[in-house]
């Protein structure tokens, strides 16, 4: 090496280039001017010569082996703008012409670092990840990344034999930004960030923004230019930014693309799949597609998203899946897609611990970790996570024209002690439980996302009742357009699945969703949740052998149809049989129809003006009855459902005297039932029912639904009701006078003969009362009589006893006396006769 050159040399800085410490090579590598020349440098490690070809003046310049570990340098003349290009010939003598990475500059500047680290950025997936482009007339790739705790970032990739000391990126920001441009690098090349730590631990990272990813769990990247279509939907998309959310129907269909691609094993390209989806959801009736996760996801595990912006090989190319979308839109199909900004799997194939530390996710495991599932949670505090999410958000809503996103469950990162225990989770600046940074980011997505794509929804799942999700940001809300009503999906399965001999203890589980069912705009679902095989997942979970299985599933399907909120169903295609699937086809077909073409059944939908319970009451019947309304008063739907296991005949009170047509029965023999149908039109008649002045009678199934449409009559036709309701009224009046004067009459008779009772009764009573007097006193007589009798005979024998003693002496008495007279008159005769 000449002296010159010698001296040109910073060796500190060529130590960091050969060892691959350094965050800066461009600072060393390429072409600086010194003086009146230019110092070419280059690193290859296993080449065994390199030259500079200078295209301006189309000399050769060798270049010298300044390190034996392959760092060249040489000395080129000053050209004004200088384009140069590298020969590189290796061991085996093999040459090839290469651009200088070294020889460009970033394209990222200070405004892109504000707004990035302001999270305000949204097009950041402009800038960041691998973009082919033309510098200075050479085509190449552009990589950039966002790596804040690398001490070093290489690209590898197909283009640079997977070398991580070849294409050192450059540090551009203290934000941690790194960019190069790689001449060459063509599309459809794979690609990694080679990321080395300030600890010299080395890891290979797939890009976060990358479009297209191959292997195993998307683990390389692929450079894809994000190309777009000749799109047809421009009168859609106009359109969509009339809709008004309050009054417009929604009837979601959800499906997962893999599902159906499923059907053809294989064998089918993404035209035909696309031809398949939309013949089965318009022979179903709805207008909306939700798909599940599109994005590259961890095989059977279509919510543990690897890769946010690339498509998932399942579903097609991106260019694939835009035409998927602009079918749909041809077709008159609103497309929904699920959204993950929740969580994301613990993987080296994705995010997490992405540059050797947490960086998209919390460091601190008592936010970061999700308790049960082991997920991470994106770190909402850093601007930068959030700007790749809402960027994210934005990306599948303008780059693939989506109509809508429904994102997880936001309760998981709107609560600090979501699933924790006391002491497993740190209180917010205020001490409560809210995650403040997630609430603004929500905020912050919504309001994004509204601002320049009016009409496009944004649905969200929510479990532990946030209040005020639908509600606008200025009114204290969070901005989304509807909510999942996941109560109203527990309890009315929950009531669903007893046996309907003890559906009455569970009454409340029917009617209680009415008492908060205007508080959000809500959607009432049936998800992949709910059911793991759709349909199927339903019809297992109803009570009774088949035939009653499946008249319980479709008062299921009917009642969601019929009861305030949007509709959402899963549906997984061949769940069910070919006879079943055929009569729910008709079914739901029929159902939808009803939906879209009664405003009663979507207009007022947000107020509680459009619902009124009929009857609510009748729990140990099992049944429900209730009216749904529209602005239009003429346009009255009554809903009569039976969810006991007996044929029922009833009399229903309606709201209005009219004409009543039964537009919609379960039972019907097209839906798979027994045809116990309510045909013809039944006349209201005045009676009172259910606390109303008319009603109707009508015949329901086992679990049926019915569904009659109120016709009120002509004005003709009024004026002879009116006549006839008032003859009516005259002979009801007459009738009632009648009765009141044949019970007056007969009242009278009953006082007169209630009178004559009571005279009957007092004087048999006064009878009786002397008639027992009289026995009282002659018991008492007797009483005293006996009293007197005993003590009469006592006495008496007392004194007979003296009387008999005192005779006694008395007779001796006078028997001596006699005695003594006798002597003496016979003393005295003898002395006479003597």
């Amino acid at each position: 090496m000449n002296n010159k050159l010698y001296k040109m040399m910073n060796w500190p800085e060529i130590e960091e280039i050969i060892y691959s410490d350094g965050d800066n090579p461009h600072r060393i590598l390429g072409a600086h001017k010194v003086g009146n020349n230019f110092l070419v440098q280059a690193f290859y490690p296993d080449a065994s010569e390199v030259s500079v070809y200078v295209e301006n003046s189309k000399k050769t310049y060798p270049m010298e082996l300044a390190d034996e570990a392959g760092f060249y340098a040489v000395i080129v003349p000053y050209v004004d703008k200088l384009k140069y290009k590298l020969i590189i010939k290796d061991s085996d003598g093999a040459e090839k012409e290469v651009y200088d990475p070294y020889a460009f500059g970033p394209t990222m500047d200070r405004e892109d670092f504000i707004k990035f680290g302001s999270g305000i950025h949204y097009h950041i997936y402009e800038k960041l990840g691998a973009h082919l482009s033309k510098r200075a007339g050479v085509e190449g790739c552009t990589f950039a990344v966002w790596a804040p705790s690398a001490a070093r970032v290489s690209v590898i990739g197909d283009f640079n034999s997977w070398d991580g000391r070849l294409c050192q990126m450059q540090r551009l920001d203290p934000i941690g930004v790194f960019e190069i441009f790689v001449p060459g690098a063509k599309e459809k090349d794979g690609y990694q960030f080679e990321i080395k730590t300030r600890s010299g631990l080395v890891y290979k990272r797939p890009d976060p923004y990358a479009i297209m990813s191959r292997g195993e769990n998307g683990i390389i990247s692929v450079i894809s230019s994000n190309r777009s279509i000749s799109w047809t939907d421009s009168k859609w998309i106009s359109n969509r930014r009339k809709v008004d959310l309050d009054e417009a129907p929604l009837s979601i269909c959800e499906i997962s693309l893999e599902a159906f691609a499923g059907r053809h094993e294989g064998t089918s390209s993404m035209e035909e799949i696309t031809a398949d989806v939309l013949e089965y959801v318009q022979n179903h009736g709805f207008d909306t597609i939700e798909l599940m996760p599109v994005m590259k996801h961890l095989p059977g595990h279509f919510y543990h998203i690897l890769d946010f912006f690339a498509i998932d090989d399942t579903n097609g190319t991106p260019e694939e899946f835009m035409k998927f979308i602009d079918r749909c839109h041809e077709k008159g199909i609103r497309v929904i897609m699920d959204w993950v900004p929740t969580f994301f799997p613990k993987s080296s194939c994705g995010l997490s611990d992405f540059d050797g530390k947490p960086l998209y996710e919390y460091e601190d495991p008592r936010i970061g970790i999700q308790p049960r599932s082991g997920d991470l949670i994106f770190d909402y505090g850093r601007k930068e996570v959030t700007n790749f999410l809402i960027s994210n958000a934005l990306y599948w809503i303008e780059v693939f024209h989506i109509d809508g996103l429904r994102t997880s469950d936001i309760s998981k990162i709107l609560y600090l002690d979501y699933d924790r225990n006391p002491g497993e989770w740190t209180p917010n600046i205020y001490g409560g439980n809210e995650n403040l940074e997630a609430l603004e980011f929500l905020k912050q997505l919504t309001t994004a996302v509204h601002k320049d794509n009016p009409g496009v929804m944004l649905i969200t799942k929510e479990t532990a009742c946030w209040p005020q999700l639908t509600d606008t940001i200025e009114d204290g809300g969070l901005g989304f357009d509807y909510k999942w009503n996941n109560g109203w999906t527990r309890d009315f399965l929950s009531y669903m699945e007893n046996d309907p001999l003890f559906r009455a203890g569970h009454h409340d589980e029917l009617t209680f969703s009415l008492i908060y069912s205007y508080t959000e705009r809500f959607i009432l679902a049936f998800t992949h949740e709910d059911m793991e095989k759709g349909l199927e997942g339903l019809y297992y979970l109803m009570p009774g052998d088949s035939s009653q299985k499946m008249a319980n599933l479709r008062l299921a399907l009917s009642y969601m149809m019929v009861h305030p909120g949007r509709k959402h169903l899963y549906m997984e295609p061949d769940a069910l049989t070919i006879d079943q699937s055929v009569f729910i086809e008709n079914m739901l077909k029929k159902l939808n129809e009803l939906y879209f073409g009664h405003a009663a059944l979507h207009e007022l939908d947000s107020s509680d003006s459009g619902f009124e319970w009929i009857n609510n009451m009748a729990a140990e019947e099992c049944m429900v009855s209730f009216a749904r309304k529209s602005d239009n008063d003429k346009e009255i739907l009554v809903v009569v459902a039976n969810f006991a296991g007996v044929e029922r005949e009833i009399e229903l009170g309606v709201p209005a005297d009219g004409r009543y047509i039964e537009v919609f029965n379960s039972d019907d023999v097209n839906f798979g039932g027994q045809g116990i149908l309510n045909e013809g039109k039944r006349e209201a008649r005045r009676k009172e029912v259910d606390g109303r002045d008319y009603s109707i009678k009508i015949d329901l199934a086992p679990a049926s639904l019915s569904i009659l449409s109120f016709a009120p009559y002509s004005v003709q036709e009024k004026k002879i009701r009116a006549i006839k309701e008032e003859e009516e009224i005259k002979k009801e009046k007459e009738r009632e006078e009648k009765i009141a004067a044949l019970k007056e009459r007969q009242t009278q008779e009953e006082e007169q003969l209630l009178r004559e009772l009571k005279l009957k009764y007092e004087r048999e009573l006064a009878e009786q009362e002397k008639a027992i007097e009289e026995k009282y006193e002659k018991i008492e007589e007797e009483k005293i009589f006996k009293i007197v009798s005993e003590e009469a005979v006592k006495s008496i024998s007392k004194t007979s006893s003296k009387t008999a003693k005192t005779k006694k002496a008395s007779n001796t008495a006078n028997k001596a006396t006699i005695k003594k007279n006798t002597t003496s008159k016979k003393t005295t005769k003898k002395k006479s006769t003597k």
